[in-house]
């Protein structure tokens, strides 16, 4: 209290009772700070919630079309020589592949150079590279050195790279290699010297030490060329990977993967168990306990459950499967999902393309599911989404009143200070007048 004298004249601890009466009006602050606390820790269930779900979206979107659910592994019996990479609509089955030529990039070197940043040691001119039926003409200046000549090659061409050489000759130690970026015959690099002029300096020679050219592997027996090392449309879904020349054939072997399925549905059920445990956790309530969860007295976590229910309990496909428990996947009594691996391994086996047709395509259950989510965790209109959205805007209100009612205390605190400095004030002139008073009366005290 800057403008008290704290009672020192009344004897009364003025800054106590003034903290008492501010502290009275700020319980209306406190039940405000209560709700907004409220306020945030219902937001942050929602976001988790919304987060859970998402998450279950993406699970259910990894299994909405037959490429993305089946799954499918390659091997190679010789690793180090073919690679093999495979994706859901890969051809199942054996292939011996035999790689008789990698794909290579162009590299041509130059004859002996004699420094690298005297000016003019080359001939002055212009230098033309070719490539992919594109000639660019790099200018050659008579104050330009070996290296001013590598730096306007690589700003000049896409596609290639020009650097320096040290060859540790006496006299030319320097050349100037001139190589293609990409593989395959396409790329190939052609050099022009003619457009230098030889009484201005050093006119260079090149050798191709390295021809542009593409893949040569045997598929099957049948010869399948590319461009770079990775093979790919030689069969559908898979990717050859050719590392070294081959003598002989390797085998690549390329197989359903049963487990790789497995793990996407059990995705799935473990995504909607923890969206669900999440609804469960914050709608409890025990009042004995003083549990009370975010989702107390909220309607929105009900019907995202309902939903989720109502559209896993629906018939889908055409086929023989038109319910999950066909594939393994059933409801536990609190809702939570339990896949049955035997049951999925067996409809596999059995049934794949039912499987597939059950749970992909337009009409399958993953999109159905995924729609469903999309109502909920949609940016613009997801039911979710939209309440904390609302939330936000009524915790941003309830922090513009708490702020409003600081001030109002604040403004209370000031003018009760005030008023007890006057007081103050008011009985320090008293006791002033009071003491004139005594010395203006008679001593009794002597008779």
């Amino acid at each position: 209290m800057a403008n008290s004298v704290g009672g020192l004249v009344s004897g009364i601890d003025t800054g106590a009772i003034i903290d008492s009466l501010v502290g009275a009006a700020g319980r209306t602050k406190s039940i405000m700070q209560d709700q907004q606390d409220r306020l945030e820790s219902r937001k942050t269930a929602y976001a988790t919630l919304g987060a859970r779900l998402e998450t279950l979206q993406t699970a259910l979107d990894a299994v909405s079309t037959p490429a993305d659910f089946r799954s499918v592994t390659g091997r190679s019996a010789s690793s180090d020589d073919v690679g093999v990479t495979v994706d859901g609509d890969a051809v199942i089955g054996r292939f011996s592949v035999k790689v008789n030529r990698l794909a290579s990039a162009s590299m041509d070197v130059s004859s002996g150079i004699s420094s690298r940043d005297t000016a003019g040691v080359m001939a002055t001119g212009s230098l033309s590279l070719t490539l992919g039926g594109t000639t660019t003409a790099v200018t050659i200046e008579a104050d330009d050195t070996l290296e001013d000549v590598v730096e306007n090659i690589n700003s000049s061409v896409d596609g290639v790279t020009a650097y320096i050489m040290e060859t540790g000759d006496a006299a030319n130690p320097y050349r100037l290699v001139i190589a293609g970026e990409e593989t395959g015959a396409a790329n190939a690099v052609t050099i022009d010297t003619s457009g230098l002029d030889a009484g201005t300096g050093t006119v260079p020679t090149f050798s191709n030490v390295n021809a542009a050219a593409d893949a040569e592997v045997e598929v099957n027996g049948t010869l399948v060329y590319d461009d770079d090392n990775d093979i790919e449309g030689a069969v559908q879904g898979v990717t050859f990977h050719a590392y070294e020349t081959t003598s002989a054939a390797t085998t690549v072997t390329v197989s359903r993967d049963d487990d790789g399925m497995e793990a996407k549905i059990q995705a799935i059920a473990d995504a909607w168990n923890s969206a669900m445990s999440q609804i469960r956790a914050q709608r409890a309530w025990n009042p004995d306990e003083d549990i009370k969860g975010a989702f107390v007295g909220e309607s929105e976590p009900r019907n995202v459950m309902n939903r989720l229910q109502s559209a896993l309990s629906a018939e889908y496909g055409s086929g023989a499967l038109s319910a999950l428990a066909q594939i393994g996947l059933t409801s536990t009594d609190d809702g939570d999902l339990e896949l049955d691996t035997d049951v999925l391994s067996d409809a596999l086996a059995d049934d794949f393309s039912g499987v597939v047709g059950f749970l992909t395509g337009d009409s399958g259950v993953a999109k159905a599911l995924s729609s469903v989510i999309d109502g909920m965790i949609d940016e613009d209109s997801g039911t979710v989404t939209g309440r904390v959205d609302s939330l936000d805007d009524q915790i941003e209100t309830m922090t513009t009143r708490i702020g409003d009612y600081e001030e109002r205390l604040e403004s209370y605190r000031t003018r009760l200070e005030k008023q007890f400095l006057a007081m103050e004030l008011a009985m320090a002139k008293f006791q002033s007048a009071e003491s004139a008073l005594t010395a203006l009366l008679p001593d009794t005290t002597s008779e």
